[in-house]
C-alpha cells in the first residue's frame, strides 16, 4: 500500500509536465477507418488520408469524415496542383478527378507498393515502389496520372526505392534501399525528369571512402536549396546512423556532405537517422524518428535543425507498439496536420501558427476533470463552459478507442471512469472544437 501511494505521489508531482505536455499534439475529433497510411491537403480547405482500406475525407479540419474510397491496399496518397487526388496501392495508382467523389485506376507494371508520389513544376508526376531493396522503381506520369512508364535507367539492379524528392530546379533525388549493403543503391539523381539516373557518392572529410547507404529513412529538401538525407549505413568498416546535409549546388562537389546533429549527447556518427522532414511558414521543422514507443517520437526544431527536441506529448503508437515515420501536410494558418503510419489516430498542432487566427481548439474555454487521478471504476466530474453545455463527453485510452462516449447534459457531469489502472484521454466536444484532458487511473 505504502508504494502504492508513493507511485501515485511521484505522478502528482510530475503532473504540471504531463498538463503542460498534452498541448503539442492533439486529436483530430474523429479518426475512424483504421491504421493510417499517408495525408494531404487541396486547396488548404480539404484534408484527405489514407488508410491501409481505402481514403477518407474531410472538409472541417479533420471534425468529420467520410470514405471516398474502398481499396485491398493503399500504401500512400497525393494530390497534384490540379486537384486530382492519387492512392498508391499495389501494382495500382487510384485517382480522382473530382473531389474524390469517383474513382479510376491504371495498373502499373509493378507487384510492389506504390509507397511516394510527387510532382515537379513543370506538373510531371513520379511514383517510386519497392519494399526494402527489392522493387520495380520509379515511374513517371506526364498526363495527370492516366498512364504510367517506367523511368529507371541508370539504377542497377536495385530498385526498391524509400524516398524521391524533388528541387525548385525539378532535379529528382531518389534514395534506394541497399540491405548487403553492396554499394549499388543509395542516393541518385536524375535533371532529365528521370529518363537518366546518376549515382552520387556520399563523401565526408572524417571518413576515408565513400559511405555506402544500406537503409534511407528520410530525403527532403530545404526552402534554402540544401538536401537532407538520413539513414542507415556503413563507413568505410563500420556501421553509422547519420543525418547529412548538402547545398543542391554542391552535391557532386568532394567531401560536400556534412553532418546535421540530432541527439546531441551521443556519437556524432550513431545519430538518429531522421525521417523526412517538414519545412512549416514560420520556420519549424517537423520530421520523426522510427523505433519502439519508448524511443521513437515526432523531432521538432526552432533553429533550422541546429537543435532538436524530442516530442511525444499526446503521441500513441501502432498496434505494434512502434512509433514509425510521420507525414505532415500545412495548412496556410500554419496549422499542422499529421498521421504516423499504422497509427489509427489523425493529429493536429497550432505550435507553428503565422497568424493572429486561433484553431477553435483553443478558442473554446477550457474543460475541468477531477479528481485526477481517479481510482479505477470510479466517477470522474468534467465541467465544461456554463456558456455552452452542448458537449459530448468521451474517455479514450491512448490508442484512441472510445472506451465511453455521452452526450452532456450540463455544466457538471459524472462519468465511470475504466476499471483497469492507466493513462487515459477525456474529451469534451463543443463549440465545434475539441478540448482533451489525460487523467490517471489507479
Amino acid at each position: 500500500m505504502k508504494a502504492s501511494r508513493i507511485i501515485i505521489l511521484n505522478m502528482l508531482l510530475l503532473w504540471p509536465l504531463l498538463v503542460v505536455s498534452q498541448q503539442f499534439w492533439l486529436l483530430t475529433t474523429e479518426f475512424w477507418g483504421g491504421p493510417k497510411t499517408g495525408i494531404t491537403l487541396v486547396d488548404d480547405s480539404v484534408l484527405y488520408v489514407s488508410t491501409t482500406t481505402g481514403v477518407l475525407k474531410s472538409t472541417d479540419d479533420g471534425n468529420h469524415f467520410e470514405q471516398v474510397l474502398s481499396a485491398s491496399s493503399v500504401h500512400t496518397v497525393f494530390a497534384s496542383s490540379s486537384g486530382t487526388v492519387f492512392a498508391g496501392g499495389t501494382g495500382k495508382i487510384y485517382f480522382s478527378e473530382d473531389s474524390g467523389i469517383t474513382w479510376d485506376s491504371v495498373a502499373i507494371n509493378s507487384v510492389y507498393p506504390v509507397k511516394q508520389i510527387i510532382e515537379n513544376k513543370y506538373e510531371t508526376l513520379f511514383a517510386i515502389t519497392g519494399v526494402e531493396d527489392e522493387g520495380d522503381g520509379v515511374f513517371c506520369s506526364e498526363d495527370d496520372g492516366k498512364t504510367w512508364e517506367s523511368r529507371n535507367n541508370g539504377l542497377g539492379y536495385l530498385k526498391g526505392c524509400e524516398r524521391i524528392a524533388v528541387d525548385k530546379n525539378g532535379r529528382l533525388y531518389l534514395a534506394i534501399s541497399d540491405m548487403g549493403p553492396t554499394g549499388n543503391g543509395g542516393l541518385f539523381i536524375s535533371e532529365t525528369f528521370g529518363l537518366l539516373w546518376e549515382k552520387i557518392s556520399i563523401k565526408m572529410d572524417s571518413f576515408s571512402a565513400p559511405v555506402k547507404i544500406k537503409q534511407p529513412t528520410g530525403l527532403s529538401v530545404s526552402p534554402n536549396d540544401s538536401l537532407y538525407l538520413s539513414f542507415y549505413g556503413v563507413a568505410p568498416n563500420f556501421m553509422v546512423q547519420l543525418n547529412l546535409c548538402v547545398s543542391i549546388d554542391d552535391i557532386k562537389a568532394p567531401n560536400s556532405w556534412k553532418a546535421m546533429h540530432v541527439q546531441k549527447n551521443t556519437s556524432w556518427w550513431t545519430d538518429r537517422p531522421l525521417n523526412n522532414i517538414h519545412f512549416s511558414q514560420n520556420g519549424d521543422w517537423y520530421s520523426s524518428y522510427y523505433q519502439l514507443a519508448y524511443i521513437g517520437a515526432t523531432y521538432f526544431s526552432e533553429t533550422g535543425g541546429n537543435f532538436w527536441n524530442r516530442v511525444d506529448y499526446g503521441l500513441g503508437s501502432s498496434e505494434d507498439g512502434w512509433r514509425h515515420p510521420q507525414q505532415f501536410v500545412e495548412k496556410s494558418s500554419g496549422r499542422i496536420f499529421m498521421i504516423q503510419y499504422l497509427d489509427e489516430r489523425i493529429y493536429t498542432t497550432d505550435k507553428s501558427l503565422v497568424t493572429s487566427a486561433k484553431p477553435p481548439v483553443h478558442n473554446s474555454p477550457p474543460i475541468q476533470v477531477f479528481p485526477n487521478p481517479v481510482r479505477a471504476g470510479g466517477k470522474l466530474t468534467v465541467q465544461v463552459p456554463e456558456s455552452d453545455v452542448s458537449a459530448e463527453i468521451s474517455i479514450y485510452d491512448l490508442t484512441g478507442k472510445i472506451l465511453v462516449s455521452r452526450p452532456n447534459s450540463e455544466s457538471f457531469n459524472e462519468i465511470k471512469v475504466p476499471e483497469k489502472p492507466g493513462m487515459y484521454i477525456v474529451a469534451a466536444k463543443y463549440q465545434d472544437a475539441v478540448q482533451t484532458e489525460k487523467i490517471l487511473v489507479y
